[in-house]
């Protein structure tokens, strides 16, 4: 989903290439006059290609072939955006940022969402007693002994709530 539609876009960008002010029209349609001036720069490179849904992956050598073509030609990060019809300088500037801090590796893309649940693994699938050693087979006994206190406790105490209950009637 995109904040701006492709019309809205192409719309404003016609009219301040026809002369009309980027404060004007950024008053009017409540945006910043940057975004004006950007989306201007798109459409007068690309015509009617600009602004084309581009939620395409970009592999990690695309993004240096984009970081290369603008160092290599000492562009701005917008003018070379705009030349890429990319939906925002935004993206190259990350770009940059990440290859600057990590190299190559920077630009590839990173796994997204949730991880996955890892298996168990053989060795922490439950034994069997003649498996276990006796020092495990002890502390299962110690926690199997305190589940059932535990249990006979909570027992004897709702055996005391029914009996009040009685006793109360």
């Amino acid at each position: 989903m995109y904040k701006h539609k492709r019309e809205f876009k192409l719309t404003v960008s016609k009219r301040h290439l026809s002369g009309e002010s980027p404060i004007q029209l950024a008053k009017e349609f409540k945006i910043h006059p940057r975004l004006v001036k950007y989306w201007s720069q798109v459409y007068s490179i690309h015509q009617f290609e600009a602004f084309r849904d581009g939620h395409e992956y970009q592999t990690a050598d695309a993004k240096f072939s984009a970081l290369n073509l603008m160092w290599t030609n000492q562009w701005s990060i917008s003018h070379t955006s705009a030349v890429l019809n990319l939906s925002s300088p935004g993206i190259l500037y990350m770009w940059e940022k990440h290859y600057i801090s990590d190299g190559i590796n920077g630009l590839r893309s990173k796994t997204k969402g949730r991880p996955k649940m890892k298996l168990r693994s053989n060795s922490q699938a439950q034994k069997s007693d003649d498996q276990k050693s006796i020092e495990e087979l002890k502390e299962e006994l110690a926690y199997l002994r305190a589940e059932n206190a535990v249990l006979k406790k909570l027992e004897e105490l709702e055996q005391q709530k029914r009996q009040q209950t009685k006793k109360k009637r």
